[in-house]
């Protein structure tokens, strides 16, 4: 069935693998979108200068512009669709290939508007009406039980094995012709992978040498009785640690590895009615009532098979925002009543089926298992982005910043098992 529905969405998404848009405010830019949109949508062709580029986040990398088209029936609103475009360097970091098969298996189950092209270093996709939350809002009451339950439906609902069979197949494919990505060596198929290879390209970066500098007393080189040479090694020798210490004790799921309040949607009515509580718990009721969920996620670019755990404890992880306020972070103890009925809601698959206490009580366990590996992977992905992003962005200093959160969870996890 998922086959067949792979199939069906896959013979709508064009393949332009010749076309590049630069990731940059121009005109050739916006000339060069317009062609390639011409091109997908013929009707688009009828009247041309009715196209509408409007730029949503932009800079020398990744740049997202949503493009609109008036309907031909003036009762109905304007076609829109999204253009993203992939910049200097990303490649380095993110396999392509993949994020694009992933879209297309999430939106065979509903969970990610249609993919209409691909193209040399981007993607146009459908448009999700709404507005993306604010970092604050991700603790909203209204809110994190709709995100807790969607990320709880992704995990149950996408086998990683369909997503993982139609990679190999597309690869088999169009590999050879040189239209997919050709880097050589074996591409990462799980998070564990994909950060030790990080972890060997990662520069020499003084904000997290200053940081592991911290920790000597708990680094795995020096407990080996070993001087590190570099915080490669350093970090290295911890990545090793930490997959033995708790790789196997989480789920493997469909892992989105990057729940940031900037990749969770909701509609316009709900963002206006958070503004007065009580039309807020009335719209909440109305969703409950009629089983909807009106949140949804974006942005497939780090989807990979990973622990259910390290994705819920990288949902948040990122309460605290690009500044790091820590203390907006959910302590993952069994009575922080909040994480209790966030898990209640993830865990949730029945409205009459009542989530008990004790399963509420393991997940809560199995986060705290994976608290600091959030840390440990983006302050590794902040260390590369130091050097290949032209962003105005201090990734040096967040490298480190995200390690801290590494290095405090191994000292508390350390301590605990001291004293068991």
């Amino acid at each position: 069935m998922v086959s067949q529905l792979l199939e069906k969405y896959c013979a709508h998404a064009i393949y332009l693998a010749d076309r590049f848009i630069e990731p940059s405010n121009s005109g050739k830019q916006k000339a060069d979108i317009k062609e390639m949109l011409l091109d997908i949508f013929s009707h688009w062709n009828h009247n041309p200068q009715l196209i509408q580029l409007h730029e949503l986040t932009g800079g020398i990398t990744n740049m997202l512009l949503e493009c609109s088209y008036p309907s031909a029936d003036q009762s109905k609103p304007a076609e829109k669709v999204l253009v993203r475009t992939y910049g200097r360097g990303t490649n380095l970091i993110i396999d392509r290939d993949r994020e694009f098969v992933s879209h297309l298996v999430l939106n065979s189950y509903n969970l990610a508007p249609p993919i209409h092209a691909r193209f040399g270093n981007g993607l146009v996709y459908g448009f999700i009406e709404g507005r993306a939350l604010q970092f604050e809002e991700m603790s909203d009451s209204h809110l994190y039980p709709f995100i807790a339950s969607r990320l709880g439906e992704w995990h149950r609902l996408i086998d990683v094995d369909v997503i993982e069979e139609s990679l190999r197949k597309l690869r088999r494919r169009f590999g050879k012709s040189g239209m997919l990505d050709s880097r050589s060596g074996k591409k990462p198929d799980n998070v564990w992978v994909l950060m030790k290879n990080w972890v060997e390209i990662l520069p020499e970066i003084s904000g997290m040498a200053h940081v592991c500098d911290e920790n000597k007393d708990i680094q795995e080189v020096r407990r080996h009785n070993r001087t590190p040479t570099s915080v490669k090694e350093i970090l290295s020798d911890e990545l090793k640690w930490l997959k033995r210490e708790i790789g196997d004790k989480s789920p493997l799921v469909a892992a989105h590895s990057d729940l940031l309040s900037g990749n969770i949607i909701m509609p316009s009515e709900f963002s206006d009615s958070l503004k007065d509580p009580q039309k807020a718990d009335a719209l909440v009721a109305s969703y409950r009532e009629k089983k909807v969920n009106p949140i949804s996620f974006i942005d497939y670019e780090y989807m990979m098979p990973g622990p259910r755990a390290f994705d819920i404890s990288n949902h948040f992880q990122e309460w605290q925002g690009f500044n790091c306020d820590k203390s907006l972070i959910p302590e993952p103890v069994k009575d922080n009543e909040l994480l209790r009925t966030w898990c209640t809601s993830y865990l949730q698959t029945d409205d009459t089926k009542q989530v008990s206490s004790e399963v509420v009580d393991s997940l809560i366990e199995e986060i705290s298992l994976y608290y600091g590996m959030p840390g440990f992977y983006w302050g590794i992905w902040a260390g590369i982005q130091s050097t290949i992003s032209l962003i105005d962005f201090d990734y040096g200093g967040y490298s480190g910043e995200r390690l801290v959160e590494y290095w405090n969870w191994k000292r508390a996890h350390l301590n605990k098992a001291a004293n068991l």
